[in-house]
């Protein structure tokens, strides 16, 4: 019971800073539950690091929300975690200004693609590390950031290839959207994964101010009303 009033009141704020309805609000800490249920994660940091987030950067949490619930798994198999999706999510949408729906997608598809065998040997013969000494993939971020520092050793033949076989026909220019901050020296997505990590409790907080704002509204008006019924009376 504790932890179903806990859930709620998370999902609330979320709502409440977000603007999404309830349902989906829930449905989106349900799915980033289950899917990052191994992250010593709970309703409450996930909607403290959306909302510092969205306070941080050009993403709102509805986006960062709607991507989650689209790209959670396919980011999981890939070895993605929770504050590199949201860094990857938030530097995506900065860059490409497309919706969190499309940003979530996208990302599922290169994440799906980036496992693939024959990806994975393309991306090795290039001269890219893509497996540890055992022989296991290495996470999808760690093999973008290797690729994105190097990319422009590349030929343009070479880049072609593997942007395409990363993104798909479809998802190109995510993929060099997604190259081009990894490689940067100031790239985004570095500064909103050290903000997501440093969150504490900043949802609660804007919570706690927003219910201050709302009190003395209430008192405002009701003020008002008494000083019409005043008047009134006179």
């Amino acid at each position: 019971m504790e932890e179903t009033l806990k859930r709620t009141r998370d999902a609330m704020i979320l709502t409440r800073l977000s603007g999404m309805d309830a349902a989906s609000a829930v449905n989106a800490l349900t799915a980033a539950m289950n899917t990052f249920k191994n992250s010593a994660l709970d309703t409450t940091k996930i909607v403290n690091k959306l909302a510092n987030v969205d306070a941080a950067f050009a993403v709102s949490t509805t986006d960062l929300a709607e991507a989650l619930k689209r790209v959670g798994n396919s980011a999981q198999d890939a070895g993605v975690g929770f504050d590199q999706l949201l860094a990857i999510v938030t530097s995506l949408q900065q860059t490409t200004a497309r919706g969190g729906p499309v940003i979530g997608n996208a990302l599922k598809s290169i994440f799906t693609r980036i496992q693939r065998t024959e990806v994975l040997d393309q991306l090795e013969s290039l001269g890219f590390a893509v497996r540890n000494l055992q022989g296991e993939t290495l996470p999808a971020i760690q093999v973008m950031t290797a690729l994105a520092k190097r990319i422009d050793h590349l030929t343009a033949s070479q880049k072609a290839m593997v942007t395409e076989m990363m993104g798909g026909v479809f998802q190109i220019n995510v993929v060099k959207a997604a190259l081009q901050d990894l490689g940067s020296e100031y790239s985004i997505y570095n500064s909103a994964l050290d903000t997501s990590i440093g969150s504490t409790n900043q949802a609660i907080l804007r919570n706690q101010e927003l219910n201050k704002t709302l009190a003395a509204l209430v008192n405002k008006t009701f003020a008002n009303v008494k000083r019409a019924g005043s008047e009134i009376g006179k």
